[in-house]
C-alpha cells in the first residue's frame, strides 16, 4: 500500500499537534494528557473547524473539569465519582448545546479524577492551561501546516461519477431494450452515485471554509467551473433517474429503426466516440410523431430523457 496514501495530511498534522502539545506541557511542567486529548480532537477537516469549535471545546472543558474536581471532593477516586464525573458532564454540555465539547469535556472530566488528590484549584486551573495548549496548538498546526486543498479530490470524484452516469446510462438502456422495466441493480448504482455527490458537496463546503484564511482568486475561479461542472453531473443524474424509476406495470416498446439506432448511440458510448446525429435524430423525429397524453405518455417521455441526456454530455464535453 502507498505510504502516501496512509499518511495523509491530517495524520500528520495529528501527530505533529500532539508532539508540539506534549512538548510545550513538559517544558511548563504541565500534565500533558488532557492536553493531547484536546489537540487530538481539534484537528479538523479545514482551519475554520478547529477555531469554531474552540470556542465550544473550551468552555465545555472548563465545566467538564470543573465537575470532575467536584465529583473528587466529595467522592474521592471511586466508581461513582467517574460515573458522576461523566454523566453530569455531558448533561450539563448538551443543556448548554455545547455538542462538539462533550467528547473532549468528558474525556477530560474522566482522566481527571484519579489524578487530583487534594490538590483541587491547582488541577482545576492546570486544566485550563493544558486545554488552552491544546486547543492553540491544534489551531496553529491546522493551519500553518499543509493547508487543506480539496479540489483535486472534488475532481477525481466528480470524474467518478460522469463514468459510473454513463456507464449506468448504457445498462439501463440495454434493460429497457430487452423489456426489463424494474432493476434493483440499476436503482442500487444510482444511490451509489448520489453519496458520492454528497461527498462532493461536503468538500465544496470544506473549501469554501479554506477561502476565509488562505485566500487565492485562481483557486477560487478555478472552484467556480468546478461547481458548474458539477450542476450539469447533477441534470444528468436527474434525467437518469427518470430512466430508472418508472411507474409499475408500464410497458412500451420500440420499433426496428429506433432499436437500431439506440444500438448506435450506445456503441459510439462504449467506444467513447461521438454519438452519430442521424440515431440521435431518429428518436427526434419519434417523440414528434408520439401523442404523450395516450398509451405513448411513458415512452414519449423516456425518449426525452434520453435526448436530454444526450444533450448535456454533448455539451458537456465540448
Amino acid at each position: 500500500m502507498n505510504l502516501k496514501h496512509i499518511l495523509g495530511p491530517r495524520i500528520i498534522k495529528t501527530g505533529l499537534a500532539t508532539f508540539l502539545t506534549a512538548l510545550i506541557c513538559q517544558l511548563l511542567t504541565l500534565p500533558a494528557i488532557f492536553a493531547v486529548i484536546t489537540s487530538i480532537v481539534s484537528i479538523e477537516p479545514t482551519a475554520k473547524a478547529s477555531l469554531k469549535k474552540a470556542y465550544i471545546r473550551f468552555p465545555a472543558s472548563i465545566i467538564g473539569s470543573f465537575i470532575a474536581v467536584m465529583s473528587t471532593y466529595f467522592l474521592g477516586d471511586s466508581p461513582l465519582a467517574y460515573s458522576l464525573a461523566a454523566t453530569v458532564t455531558i448533561l450539563v454540555c448538551h443543556q448548554l448545546k455545547l455538542f462538539d465539547g462533550m467528547l473532549v469535556a468528558s474525556l477530560t472530566a474522566v482522566a481527571m479524577v484519579p489524578n487530583i488528590h487534594d490538590a483541587f484549584a491547582y488541577n482545576f486551573f492546570s486544566r485550563l492551561a493544558t486545554t488552552t495548549i491544546g486547543l492553540t496548538t491544534a489551531g496553529l498546526v491546522n493551519y500553518l501546516v499543509l493547508p487543506p486543498k480539496y479540489q483535486q479530490q472534488i475532481q477525481n470524484i466528480i470524474g467518478s461519477i460522469e463514468q459510473d452516469s454513463a456507464a449506468l446510462f448504457i445498462r439501463r438502456s440495454k434493460e429497457v431494450l430487452i423489456g426489463n422495466f424494474t432493476s434493483e441493480e440499476s436503482m442500487h448504482l444510482l444511490e451509489a452515485i448520489n453519496s458520492k455527490i454528497s461527498k462532493v458537496h461536503q468538500l465544496i463546503k470544506y473549501e469554501h471554509e479554506e477561502y476565509q484564511y488562505h485566500r487565492d482568486m485562481n483557486r477560487k475561479r478555478d472552484m467556480t467551473k468546478i461547481e458548474k461542472r458539477l450542476q450539469v453531473d447533477q441534470l444528468i443524474i436527474l434525467h437518469l433517474s427518470n430512466m430508472i424509476y418508472m411507474p409499475d406495470h408500464q410497458y412500451f416498446d420500440f420499433s426496428l429503426t429506433e432499436r437500431k439506432a439506440y444500438v448506435q448511440i450506445l456503441e459510439a458510448m462504449t467506444e467513447r466516440r461521438p454519438v452519430p446525429a442521424p440515431a440521435l435524430s431518429v428518436f427526434k423525429s419519434s417523440v414528434k410523431h408520439l401523442n404523450e397524453f395516450d398509451d405513448n405518455q411513458l415512452k414519449s417521455h423516456y425518449i426525452y430523457e434520453l435526448l436530454m441526456i444526450q444533450k448535456l454530455m454533448k455539451d458537456h464535453l465540448t
